[in-house]
């Protein structure tokens, strides 16, 4: 196998890999009725934001202190915390979830949990670093892909039905139980 196809196949499997629980997350929102601008928006601001980290590590020579990553999982347990307790208090008002989602709030829960992403990248693009135009110009395209399969698994009628039913502590429980994996990263 030539260089050039090991770091096409490589570029697919390291964003298959790391962003496999991004899936679960587009899958809810979608189905929660974010609207799709939002969680687009808000994904690929998110993912930029690890691309520029990872690009700092790779400047950095790994310079990035690993509790610092995972200092990151407060984001998504704190904003798991705070729907909960947004949830019980407009629990009688039947306010939707969806509207108290933002381009920031995805972004951030995209950041937070990109942490195994950065581990990953550094290497990969440091190994890589001729071909590296090639691995983000691919992995904005499958971020794209990412968020049309999402879309796609959250209209599903078994998911949407399921979402439906315990979407409202689905999405706080699975943000606290991101921030914790994170945590413990």
């Amino acid at each position: 196998m030539n260089a050039f196809a090991s770091v096409v196949t490589a570029t697919v499997t390291t964003f298959a890999a790391t962003n496999i629980d991004d899936i679960l997350l587009l899958t809810v929102f979608f189905a929660r009725r974010v609207p799709t601008r939002t969680i687009v928006a808000g994904q690929y601001l998110g993912f930029l934001a690890i691309i520029f980290l990872s690009c700092a590590g790779l400047l950095l020579a790994l310079a990035i202190p690993h509790p610092w990553i995972r200092a990151l999982g407060f984001i998504p347990l704190a904003l798991g915390i705070k729907q909960l307790v947004l949830l019980f208090r407009h629990e009688a008002e039947g306010k939707n979830i969806a509207a108290r989602q933002s381009v920031a709030s995805i972004a951030l829960l995209t950041l937070s949990n990109g942490a195994d992403n950065v581990g990953v990248y550094i290497p990969f693009f440091s190994v890589n670093r001729q071909y590296l135009w090639f691995i983000l110009t691919s992995y904005a395209l499958f971020v794209a892909l990412w968020c049309m399969l999402g879309r796609w698994l959250g209209n599903h009628p078994i998911i949407l039905s399921t979402v439906n039913r315990v979407g409202r502590l689905l999405v706080p429980i699975v943000f606290i139980g991101l921030g914790v994996r994170i945590l413990m990263f």
